[in-house]
Formats: C-alpha cells, sequence, structure tokens
C-alpha cells in the first residue's frame, strides 16, 4: 500500500519551497528595478487613419 502520508509531505515540502524561491526572485527583481537609475519610456502612439471618423 502507498505511503500517501509521505507522498503527501514530499510534495508539500517541494510547493513549499517553489513557492519562497519565487517570492525570492520577486524581491530580488524589485530591489533591481528601486535601485536603478528612473528612466523615461517614451510612449509611441499610432499614426490616426485618414478614414477614421473624426469626432
Amino acid at each position: 500500500m502507498p505511503d500517501y502520508k509521505r507522498m503527501y509531505l514530499e510534495l508539500f515540502r517541494a510547493t513549499t519551497e517553489a513557492i519562497e524561491l519565487l517570492q525570492r526572485a520577486q524581491i530580488k527583481t524589485e530591489e533591481i528595478y528601486l535601485s536603478s537609475e528612473a528612466q523615461v519610456i517614451p510612449l509611441i502612439q499610432p499614426e490616426r487613419d485618414e478614414r477614421e471618423e473624426q469626432p
């Protein structure tokens, strides 16, 4: 008979480790973002099609 408790605990531990790994990665990338210099991101407006109706 399979040891369901052992199987569950193994899966739970692995899931917990994966979540913690993702949380650490998120924190690290947020720190990188916050420590970088602010950059201006230009917005590109699409060209208006002359066939479009004017409001």
